[in-house]
């Protein structure tokens, strides 16, 4: 494992972050425009101004104290488990979508026989570590309901953990309900992850609130993120930013202690800067890495498990752009120490669209990156003294036994990358990246079983949905 990472920011401007976020937590508040929340914090011997609520630094830093620095989510296969803090990468897939990119027919909105194929893809794809939710939005199924539709379809075609809904309260009490009856009864431990976003500047919505609220009351994570795009809904210098959503983000892991100290909080961020030019979010440019790389070293001055990051780009084709900012923001996001990436697969053209093709590249290339992080190790063994001298100036290594003993496991060997050479490539078309890319999602949901599940839970879970649907 990387034991070192690069730092852009010295103690000192850290300090200065810090310090500004809390003047404006003091002086200007943050709005959590929500009953409940605002009757905790009063509890709690915040001051609030009707929907607005001020802390002090010593209130903030007194609260984060209890957020764990390390947790594990369960899945209903228990070595599916994930471990979340200390700088191990947990991939997730691409959030959030509204259209798919088809290689084949290009832009088009997604089905919900989408959604179940994506989950699936998320099962079988070695590198990812959870399946998603709201990977596309569903647009032939009623959007009231499609949350639950979304959920089931995680929960029938993998048994690794899941992400939850946070779509208010309904979305939220599904999603606890949904989970009690598939580990058999009540939560004692967490089981799956919510994603509350701030309203940037200086607030949350409504709905996100009430998901936090449920989330928390249950002891379940949440990562508490925000999207702030400089120049449009935060200031347009980056330590303006680190800054505002520092401030915010703070806020509402503030809030999930207050309710159930101990809850699993995330530091979360995806922010970056606007296309002047356009008006449109940047994703794929230098602004999002260097926010990344600030943003982890927040996480650590308050000992806090981060998110951020992902392969992320604002191409919309799957084209040399594609490839090179998604490697760019992804390695980034390991080189930081980053505990989970959201978006690490999938997504295209600033988190509007998803693609079958880029999710399974994507995977390859968080393999890639999860290689890259063990490092190389250093050993008697792997100094290989003895060998180098026993062959000396002339000889070669192909036949030595050690050779053949790693031969299989040393290197990391790509599914989709291609090695065949110059002429191979050109004499071959279908062998292009994309082709092969297509052929492999397509051969995974061929191959796909669904992992096995207890008649009982399985019978109770869908007589759940169709209850709620016709509700």
């Amino acid at each position: 494992m990387l034991k070192n990472w690069i730092e852009f920011l010295s103690s000192e401007d850290v300090q200065k972050i810090h310090d500004t976020s809390m003047k404006l937590l003091k002086n200007i508040g943050i709005e959590f425009p929500e009953e409940n929340a605002i009757s905790i914090f009063q509890e709690h011997g915040f001051k609030t101004e009707g929907q607005t609520v001020y802390m002090t630094e010593e209130q903030v830093m007194q609260a984060i104290k209890s957020v764990p620095a390390q947790f594990t989510i369960h899945a209903r296969n228990p070595q599916r488990n994930i471990k979340i803090g200390g700088g191990r990468p947990v991939f997730a897939p691409g959030y959030g979508a509204p259209f798919l990119v088809d290689s084949e027919t290009g832009k088009r909105t997604p089905t919900l026989e989408d959604y179940h194929n994506l989950a699936k893809l998320a099962h079988a794809l070695p590198n990812q570590d959870m399946s998603g939710h709201l990977m596309v939005e569903p647009q032939d199924i009623p959007s009231e309901s499609a949350h639950i539709q979304m959920l089931y379809a995680n929960m029938l075609h993998s048994d690794k953990p899941f992400i939850g809904s946070a779509e208010g309260a309904a979305g939220s009490q599904h999603t606890m309900e949904m989970a009690e009856i598939l580990f058999g009864g009540v939560l004692d431990k967490p089981v799956t992850i919510g994603l509350i976003n701030s309203l940037s500047p200086m607030g949350f919505g409504t709905e996100m609130l009430e998901a936090l609220l449920a989330y928390a009351r249950a002891g379940q994570p949440v990562i508490i993120a925000a999207l702030i795009m400089a120049g449009s809904t935060g200031p347009i210098t980056l330590a303006g930013v680190m800054a505002l959503q520092n401030a915010e983000q703070l806020a509402g892991i503030v809030l999930t202690q207050l309710i159930n100290a101990g809850t699993p909080a995330i530091y979360g961020s995806t922010s970056t800067n606007v296309d002047m030019r356009t008006g449109a979010l940047a994703i794929g440019g230098p602004e999002l890495s260097l926010v990344i790389s600030a943003h982890a070293q927040l996480a650590r001055f308050y000992g806090l498990p981060s998110r951020g990051g992902g392969a992320l780009t604002d191409s919309s084709v799957l084209d040399a752009q594609a490839g090179y900012e998604s490697m760019f923001s992804l390695l980034t996001t390991l080189n930081r120490g980053i505990d989970f990436v959201l978006h690490s697969a999938g997504i295209l053209s600033s988190y509007l669209a998803f693609s079958y093709e880029k999710f399974v590249m994507d995977d390859e290339l968080c393999g890639m990156m999860r290689h890259y992080k063990k490092g190389i190790e250093v050993t008697a063994e792997t100094l290989a003294y003895e060998i180098i001298a026993k062959v000396g100036r002339d000889g070669h290594y192909l036949g030595e036994p050690e050779t053949l003993k790693r031969c299989r496991t040393e290197f990391w060997q790509p599914n989709l990358s291609d090695r065949s050479g110059l002429e191979a490539f050109w004499l071959d078309a279908p062998q292009k990246t994309t082709a092969r890319a297509r052929k492999r999602w397509q051969d995974l949901l061929a191959k796909h079983e669904d992992p096995s599940l207890d008649k009982t839970i399985a019978r109770q879970l869908e007589n759940y949905v169709e209850e709620r649907m016709n509700e």
